[in-house]
């Protein structure tokens, strides 16, 4: 073994594994809108900028080919639009519908309970610290 200590290393994962298991919320039964379905559409709501697949490949970490199914299933439920450019049918940036805006009014508070409970159980430092932290791990293995 290179690593003696990777039974702590198991360990940590575990511990990884289980905070995001309770952070992300799963959708709830008979909710036609996933968790992955539901970070896309906020995403697209919120952006300051045109929001593409390239854009959301880069902010959410995912594949091409996962983001191309996401986009399919967002706009075959009627929650996003894509509007096509001029220069290059191919290519195209993502609009929120009001069907979409309804669904984001109906389902943020449920999806974002566990930060919720977060931010009103630990002090705003260590709120704080903990997402400063996470940004740091992620910075780190996006390289």
């Amino acid at each position: 073994m290179k690593d003696k200590k990777w039974k702590d290393m198991i360990e940590k994962h575990g511990e990884l594994r289980f905070f995001s298991s309770m952070a992300i919320k799963k959708s709830h039964k008979g909710q036609g809108t996933s968790a992955q379905e539901l970070d896309m559409l906020f995403r697209v709501a919120l952006s300051k900028e045109k929001v593409t697949p390239g854009y959301l490949k880069d902010a959410m970490g995912i594949s091409k080919t996962i983001i191309s199914r996401l986009i399919e299933q967002l706009e075959n439920k009627q929650l996003i639009e894509k509007i096509r450019t001029n220069e290059d049918k191919r290519s195209y940036t993502l609009i929120i519908t009001e069907k979409g805006k309804k669904e984001i009014d109906d389902m943020y508070y449920y999806y974002l309970n566990p930060l919720y409970t977060l931010k009103e159980n630990m002090t705003e430092e260590d709120f704080e610290q903990l997402f400063k932290l996470i940004r740091q791990a992620n910075k780190i293995l996006a390289k």
